[in-house]
């Protein structure tokens, strides 16, 4: 083989490559950031997405709520306002606590990941979809 054909083969080889690259990327969606669901007339929806290997207890503005399993989600419909969220995690000493805005109509979503700068905190992102 010449040395310009093996340089042709090299080029269609990484050309190859590079769109087996492509296609794998195409399609791939987080599914952890779509939460279908539509708050009841005239709410929102706070939904705490547990993504946490600890069962997390739930408080807002002081009562307790139904907790949220390992690697679990849960919705809680709300009338539109600012809430204190707590967050307590049920075996362990982490815990979050934050004001929180409901929106009408809207999801608010509380992503609930360990806080790997401080092992007594959760890392909680705020999003509204």
């Amino acid at each position: 083989m010449k040395k310009t054909d093996m340089t042709v083969w090299l080029r269609r080889l990484g050309l190859l490559a590079l769109a087996v690259l492509a296609a794998s990327c195409v399609g791939c969606d987080d599914d952890d950031d779509d939460f279908d669901r539509v708050p009841p007339a005239g709410q929102g929806s706070l939904v705490v997405d547990n993504n946490t290997g600890d069962r997390v207890r739930v408080f807002i503005d002081g009562s307790q709520v139904p907790s949220v399993g390992k690697y679990d989600d849960r919705y809680y419909d709300l009338n539109p306002g600012s809430y204190r969220i707590a967050l307590d995690g049920d075996d362990t000493d982490r815990f979050w606590t934050g004001e929180v805005d409901i929106l009408q109509s809207r999801v608010t979503v509380l992503d609930v990941t360990d806080d790997l700068g401080d092992f007594d905190d959760f890392d909680v992102d705020i999003d509204y979809q």
